[in-house]
């Protein structure tokens, strides 16, 4: 009996536009602005009114905007551009964000963000049937399915399954990427067969929070806690902080962001909301601010100029999350509203010194 073949690799098409790709970016970047405002006006800092005359719902939806309008388009636009197909992907995720905070229509919102998420596990779908199917892509893609479980959730009212659906969508497209590249390191058996022990925990989790998101919590805080282990052990990150360049900085922007992980794990173990926070500003931005610099080239042919400044953001968002947990926990108004500032600050000097640095690189 002959093996089945593999399908033959599609005609690779020319690369997107790049006006195009920058379109799409410019929409998710107005979503993240969206999720700020609402932000701000949640920890006190900014009267209701700022965020116009949806400012209410707004305020209560700028984590949906956050989880699917912004980092979903984001997401998904790094792999329209690998792939060079797909570009309704991120749009339809960007419009999503902008008819929940800009209009209020979040049954729209969400109808257009099950699309999206839909979408984008076609291109994980497409990218390991004519590319090459692998354990890190696998994992990736079972991101996007949590992607749209939460999507899908959130349309439904379901909050609680939403929430772990949409930080699964972002930590496992993380820990696939990691993963990836540990090939480059020799890991004993039983390494390799706790990140799938970690992997199957992350899942059982998300599908588990649509009948006992109780339940489903926990899971999830105690899967967290192993692979913030597994990365600060195993994660070539570890072995060079101390590189020159951007090297460096992704790698010491990885590790805050592994700590940041192990923290909100304590904090959401010990019953505290500020542990989703914790995990979506400290983990998640931190490998933002980390692989931003890398991805430019990527998504717009800009190369920064390496620039240690590029890690003062880091550590005023590190220090306003420290913030607003003690600020959580003690239940001081004015601490959280200096905190909210202090995120607002960190995301404008990350722009301020990523802007610069392309002005002085190539």
């Amino acid at each position: 009996m002959n093996p089945p073949t593999r399908p033959a690799r599609a005609a690779e098409p020319p690369p997107l536009p790049r006006w195009a790709v920058a379109l799409a970016a410019l929409m998710a970047i107005t979503n993240l602005l969206g999720v700020v405002g609402g932000g701000l006006v949640r920890l006190g800092a900014l009267p209701a009114q700022a965020v116009g005359p949806t400012g209410a719902q707004a305020i209560g939806g700028h984590g949906a905007v956050m989880m699917a309008g912004f980092f979903g388009a984001l997401i998904a636009l790094e792999r329209v551009v690998a792939l060079r197909r797909g570009l309704w992907v991120p749009v339809l995720a960007a419009l999503g964000g902008w008819l929940g905070w800009g209009a209020g229509l979040w049954t729209a919102a969400g109808v257009l963000w099950v699309a999206s998420a839909a979408g984008l596990v076609w291109l994980y779908v497409w990218a390991g049937t004519y590319r090459a199917m692998s354990l890190p892509l696998a994992v990736e893609a079972s991101g996007a399915l949590a992607l749209v479980i939460a999507n899908a959730a959130f349309a439904t009212g379901q909050i609680d399954a939403a929430r772990i659906g949409w930080s699964a969508f972002l930590v496992l497209t993380i820990a696939g990427e990691r993963r990836e590249l540990t090939r480059l390191v020799k890991l004993p058996a039983w390494a390799a067969q706790a990140f799938l022990l970690v992997w199957a925990g992350a899942v059982a989790a998300v599908l588990g929070a649509l009948l006992w998101p109780g339940a489903a919590q926990t899971l999830w805080w105690i899967t967290m806690a192993l692979l913030a282990a597994w990365l600060l052990r195993w994660d070539v990150a570890t072995r060079q902080w101390r590189a020159k360049g951007w090297a460096g900085h992704t790698a010491i922007c990885l590790v805050v962001g592994y700590v940041w992980l192990a923290v909100a794990c304590v904090l959401g173990l010990a019953g505290l909301a500020v542990a989703w926070h914790a995990l979506w500003l400290g983990f998640v931005m931190a490998m933002v601010f980390g692989h931003a610099p890398i991805m430019l080239p990527a998504l717009a042919g800009w190369r920064p100029e390496p620039t240690r400044w590029a890690l003062l953001p880091l550590g005023v968002l590190g220090a306003s999350l420290a913030l607003r947990v003690l600020a959580s926990a003690s239940g001081w108004p004015a601490g959280l509203a200096a905190a909210g500032a202090g995120h607002a600050l960190a995301f404008v000097l990350f722009g301020g010194v990523m802007v610069r640095a392309v002005r002085r690189g190539h």
